[in-house]
């Protein structure tokens, strides 16, 4: 996982999000979040410069189950409780079924 800062703010996710994985994105995804956090506390967020949003890329991301959603979705709780919005972007056909199939579409507000 990376973040980049440009005219919006963009992180992008990668890899398999599974029940044997999110251990370890866990602390990369808080640590993102603490991040803008601390950045917004000095004035210094541009996260809704130009989007509106924190961009989420998921174009990396090759396999998701129920564990990898949870995670994704709080993590997006937590960024909207901190009145920063987010959005996924560059989903892959397959991870889209996948959220979808397992009922998060409406959490993630996509449509399918």
């Amino acid at each position: 996982m990376n973040t980049e800062a440009g005219e919006s703010l963009k992180t992008c996710l990668d890899g398999e999000c599974s029940m044997s994985t999110v251990a370890g994105k866990y602390p990369a995804l808080m640590n993102c979040l603490a991040r803008l956090l601390d950045s917004g506390a000095s004035g210094e967020r541009n996260d809704c410069s130009t989007s509106g949003a924190l961009l989420v890329d998921l174009t990396g991301v090759t396999d998701i189950d129920a564990c990898g959603c949870q995670l994704l979705a709080l993590f997006l709780s937590g960024l909207k409780q901190n009145n920063i919005s987010a959005q996924l972007t560059n989903i892959p056909d397959t991870i889209r079924s996948k959220i979808h199939f397992l009922g998060f579409d409406s959490e993630f507000n996509l449509s399918h």
